[in-house]
């Protein structure tokens, strides 16, 4: 059995093997989503990817694939790697080979992020190896029309309209021409230098936290395969002081939209709460706008949670937990007050299903 980094003759047949590994996500072993995720991230040196494979003979029959990032650290920047995929072929299992995975990634990068719930497999064996549970990432969520997020009612017409006119005295107000109405508010093409000089400025504000720069937003919202993101900017006298990023799911056979999330979220130091407060009123006239069922969000970051309390969300059970392994920096690093955290720095966004 050998444990080795990937290397590109190997690729067909990790494809292969990510097929039979995830049947029920196709965008795990899709080349063009593959080669989005892994050799197009802009971190990524194509010929040394932080890839590692299980080979029996000339088989694959284990994975973890992870994705360079830069992480702030107080006034420090570092490289990282975080862990999106970890598998083993099931009768290859209880051999150790997932920690000889684990342990190859370590040593290749020793500051290591992921993203698991309690449920999965690989969060008590990154436990066992020293990783450590930060927190779980707050949800919270905010009914718009229910009668699209409830997938029976959704089935049926009339009772779906019924329901959504039944919650019509909760629901925010939908404001025709908003957008018109409140320039300051506009909707972001390109992400250009504004979005440099926006995180340089704005990440005075958090101890830790990945890096968002425009290139890393351009590669996560701009080029993902075969999805569409919104993005929102407010801006002051032509400076960003903040940007919000939606993804509306793809409607379902009867026209329901279950759901939209709100994916990512930066805002200024100058004017924080108002700069919150327009991102989240054009958030909500968007997602009523195309009639979603719910807004929900994934946040770790106390003004944004605290606003969004002010906004009507309720906090929800959400089983994300953030897992951190670091030989230095420990006590910030494991301290769940120190981190800034979206629904955009897991695997969640990029695993929704496409919309386009």
């Amino acid at each position: 059995m050998e444990i080795k980094q990937f290397d590109w003759s190997e690729k067909s047949a990790l494809l292969s093997f990510l097929n039979i590994a995830y049947p029920d996500n196709p965008r795990h072993s899709n080349a063009e989503f593959w080669e989005w995720h892994f050799p197009k991230n802009p971190f990524a040196e194509t010929d040394n990817l932080p890839i590692w494979i299980v080979k029996d003979v000339t088989e694959i029959v284990g994975h973890l694939g992870a994705i360079p990032i830069k992480l702030k650290i107080g006034d420090e920047q570092k490289k990282a790697i975080w862990i999106l995929d970890l598998v083993v072929r099931p009768d290859y299992r209880r051999k150790g080979l997932g920690k000889k995975l684990v342990n190859a990634a370590e040593e290749f990068c020793p500051l290591g992020l992921g993203m698991n719930t309690a449920e999965q497999h690989s969060t008590s064996l990154l436990e066992s190896l020293g990783w450590k549970k930060i927190c779980n990432v707050p949800r919270y969520n905010k009914s718009l029309f229910p009668g699209e997020a409830l997938r029976e009612i959704s089935k049926v017409k009339p009772l779906r309209q019924f329901a959504n006119f039944c919650f019509a005295p909760l629901r925010p107000k939908f404001i025709k021409d908003f957008f018109k109405k409140n320039k300051n508010l506009r909707f972001v093409k390109k992400f250009d230098s504004s979005f440099d000089n926006l995180w340089r400025e704005s990440s005075t504000q958090w101890t830790c936290a990945a890096a968002r720069e425009a290139e890393t937003l351009k590669w996560q919202f701009g080029d993902q395969p075969k999805k569409k993101f919104d993005v929102l900017g407010f801006y002051e006298d032509e400076k960003l002081l903040g940007y919000v990023v939606l993804y509306f799911r793809r409607r379902e056979f009867a026209g329901a939209l279950a759901k939209a999330a709100i994916t990512d979220f930066c805002y200024h130091p100058s004017k924080p709460s108002e700069t919150i407060d327009a991102l989240l009123h054009g958030a909500l006239q968007l997602a009523l706008e195309h009639r979603a069922g719910a807004l929900v969000i994934d946040m770790l970051d106390s003004l944004i949670e605290q606003r969004l309390r002010f906004f009507g969300f309720n906090r929800v059970k959400n089983p994300l937990q953030l897992l951190v392994k670091s030989k230095e920096y420990q006590t910030t690093l494991y301290d769940p007050k120190n981190w800034f955290i979206t629904r955009g720095d897991s695997d969640t966004s990029i695993f929704e299903h496409p919309n386009l």
